[in-house]
């Protein structure tokens, strides 16, 4: 293990190539926000050899109303996003900056761009989809519009509306893998269940579920009951993922979160290889296990020092 980590700050301080990520959020001024995003990514971004970028991208920049009131933060805020090698959209509450937000993963789901939406990021990737795709115009969570026609993210039978204390589905949940050959369950080592942690309070409609899958979008994940969506894919394109859960949670330096991991594999081309590779990274970007023992305390005892002379 002493060898691993070893070789990892070695390799951080050589790396070459560069990957860019646009984070999409509504708090990018205080970068602390994301703190456990932003850590998810370093791990990904060294585990495949590569400098990461972060294009920090305030989602209401986005958004018309900004073009007309400072047309150069629209146009900044849009050079950044389409300048960059990936997308993520990460967790959010609020109205504020969700249009800007769908902004961007509707151009990075055109422009086949890769794009990891989590939680709120995942909610609003249905609502694109169903706006853009399925033709339902009006289509948005409950927690923005509640008189929606079309109310593709709902609140959750435990939670009460406008009660916003203790009503959160939180903790270790188990999510069950659907298909045999979808990306997400490749990137979890072809497990057949994953658990990963939760804290919101909305979900996709279940009962529109079918509506979407018609049209290419996959609800891949979901929970032991099959009532709730869990993790979505999008047909013919390079990396369009939506998971409701939080990966950056259990995100390690050695062992990366499996979604992040996939959103820069993508971001620099290198998914498809990894993937036609039986999941399998190519050995200058593998860790040596010169050790059988995964304990540092064993490692540390088998170091011999020199002798201290007292006399």
């Amino acid at each position: 293990m002493l060898m691993k980590w070893k070789e990892m700050a070695d390799r951080s301080d050589r790396l070459l190539e560069s990957c860019s990520i646009a984070l999409v959020g509504k708090y990018t001024k205080f970068s602390d926000s994301y703190a456990s995003v932003i850590k998810a990514l370093e791990h990904s971004s060294l585990a495949i050899n590569h400098k990461l970028e972060i294009k920090y991208i305030d989602s209401a920049d986005l958004e018309p109303v900004t073009l007309q009131e400072d047309p150069v933060r629209y146009h900044e805020a849009w050079q950044k996003l389409c300048s960059s090698d990936g997308v993520l959209v990460p967790g959010g509450f609020g109205v504020r900056g969700t249009e800007g937000k769908i902004q961007a993963i509707s151009w990075a789901r055109k422009q086949k761009k890769p794009f990891l939406g989590v939680c709120l990021g995942m909610q609003l990737a249905v609502v694109d989809f169903a706006r853009d795709v399925l033709g339902w115009q009006d289509a948005n969570s409950t927690e923005f519009n509640p008189q929606t026609t079309h109310p593709v993210v709902i609140d959750m039978p435990e939670h009460n509306s406008g009660q916003m204390g203790g009503t959160m589905r939180l903790g270790k949940r188990r999510t069950i893998f659907q298909s045999k050959n979808s990306v997400m369950r490749k990137l979890y080592s072809d497990a057949e269940y994953v658990e990963e942690r939760h804290r919101h309070r909305y979900e996709v409609n279940p009962e529109l579920r079918s509506c979407f899958e018609e049209r290419g979008l996959k609800f891949v994940g979901q929970d032991t009951e099959g009532e709730r969506m869990e993790m979505v894919e999008l047909d013919d394109h390079p990396y369009f993922v939506g998971v409701q859960y939080h990966p950056e949670f259990t995100s390690r330096p050695i062992k990366p979160s499996p979604p992040y991991f996939g959103l820069l594999l993508a971001s620099a081309g290198r998914l498809s290889h990894y993937l036609q590779k039986g999941c399998r990274l190519s050995p200058r970007d593998t860790y040596s296990d010169r050790s059988d023992s995964s304990s540092p305390d064993l490692e540390i005892a088998d170091l011999k020092f020199p002798s201290i002379n007292h006399d």
